[in-house]
């Protein structure tokens, strides 16, 4: 019974913590040369909600684990995923 507890929870947890957040974004980006993690923290913050407003949360979400598997290569690796995030939810902030 404990057994089953365990691997239900692990299950669980799995499941709420595999979607990267901004935060955690913008911290591996801030790595990358010429990158300023505060603009992103804003930036993404604000594409976030802009997305969430116009029910694009799916977009989002495709973006933002493409960016977080590409880290500083994402300008080249996202295109499609961009795309699609800004035909759904308007143009990135500036």
């Amino acid at each position: 019974m404990k057994q089953v507890l365990f691997v239900a929870l692990g299950l669980a947890m799995l499941s709420l913590g595999c979607q990267p957040t901004v935060d955690e974004v913008c911290e591996d980006l801030g790595e990358c040369n010429e990158f300023d993690a505060n603009d992103c923290l804003t930036d993404g913050n604000k594409l976030q909600s802009n997305a969430e407003s116009r029910g694009c949360e799916d977009a989002f979400e495709e973006y933002i684990d493409c960016v977080a598997d590409a880290v500083c290569s994402y300008r080249q690796v996202c295109h499609a995923e961009r795309s699609a995030l800004e035909s759904c939810a308007g143009s990135f902030p500036q």
